[in-house]
């Protein structure tokens, strides 16, 4: 790099100029003021490498960063957390510079001196610790070879269930449904009649519902689509708490399991819920606990409830 080539070419000239007895005394101090320079050097490469993080607001010159904002979001419920940074930028700001205010006063008044703040401080410490353990701990284990793995043992174990694919055209009287049925009786698309004359909002595209299985749909519109022949329409209206349908069956199939991008975050979940399991039974089993009761006496012994009789 250059400024360390700079750096050394600047000892070696310091080194010939001195007298000789000096320049062994001082040869451990310009490798050291060297090597210091290459350290910082790094440094500030490794910043320059660093994502941003810009100061977007101080409060009597105490900085509100970037990555301060990021971190108020991640504490939010998911409902919140997920919503575009734009639409809650501006509250997640006022909310820190407010704590920033009211904070500055607390420390005025000496309360980050009290018990109760060094004790609330310390437990919410031991969580933060805890998270980070459970966080580590996860994503070590919780690879995409280890869920591919855990896809590839369970995914034959998802029972195959009848599929079928239906267009519909809903309309609201009975009288509707018997003149579209005469139209498609003489040759007319199903798909061009549902885009016309469907009150429905499958009707944009051409009534097609795509794959389906038994209990996903109203009884009555279940029961006349799975008794349909494939590429055949009701001959008679279906009644449902929606309207009047004509059904047309598209295709039949057997269901497959879900792929592994469709099975990803539920299997994340899964795994993630045993390692913290197993890691929190494996941990309790090597500690000394000690239980004493709430005012910090032996406990009591207590006496088991008998179960109640079998009638």
């Amino acid at each position: 790099m250059k400024f360390l080539n700079l750096a050394a070419i600047c000892a070696a000239t310091m080194m010939f100029a001195m007298p000789a007895g000096a320049q062994t005394a001082d040869k451990d101090e310009v490798y050291r003021t060297t090597e210091e320079k290459y350290t910082a050097d790094k440094k500030v490469d490794k910043m320059a490498a660093e994502p941003a993080n810009p100061v977007v607001a101080t409060v009597n010159g105490v900085k509100i960063l970037s990555s301060d904002v990021e971190v108020a979001r991640g504490q939010l419920p998911e409902q919140y957390r997920n919503l575009p940074m734009d639409q809650i930028y501006q509250p997640i700001l006022n909310q820190l510079i407010r704590t920033k205010i009211l904070s500055a006063q607390a420390r005025a008044d000496k309360l980050h001196e009290t018990y109760t703040y060094k004790r609330r401080v310390s437990l919410v410490a031991e969580r933060l610790l805890e998270e980070a353990l459970l966080t580590k701990t996860v994503g070590e284990k919780v690879t995409d070879e280890a869920l591919r793995s855990r896809y590839n043992k369970t995914s034959g174990s998802f029972p195959t269930k009848d599929e079928i694919r239906a267009r519909h055209i809903l309309v609201k009287t009975e009288a509707e449904a018997d003149a579209i049925i005469k139209e498609l009786t003489g040759g007319t698309d199903f798909a061009k009649l549902a885009a016309e004359k469907s009150i429905g909002p499958s009707k944009a595209n051409g009534g097609d519902l795509n794959y389906f299985s038994k209990g996903q749909m109203v009884p009555p519109f279940e029961e006349a689509a799975f008794a349909l022949a494939k590429g055949e329409f009701t001959k008679s209206a279906v009644k449902s708490p929606f309207g009047w349908h004509i059904i047309k069956l598209e295709d039949k199939r057997q269901s497959k399991p879900p792929s592994f991008d469709e099975s990803r975050a539920r299997l994340g979940q899964e795994m993630s819920q045993e390692i913290a399991e197993q890691l929190v039974k494996d941990l309790t089993g090597k500690a000394t606990i000690q239980r004493f009761e709430a005012d910090g006496s032996t406990p009591r012994m207590r006496r088991i409830q008998p179960a109640p009789a079998a009638r």
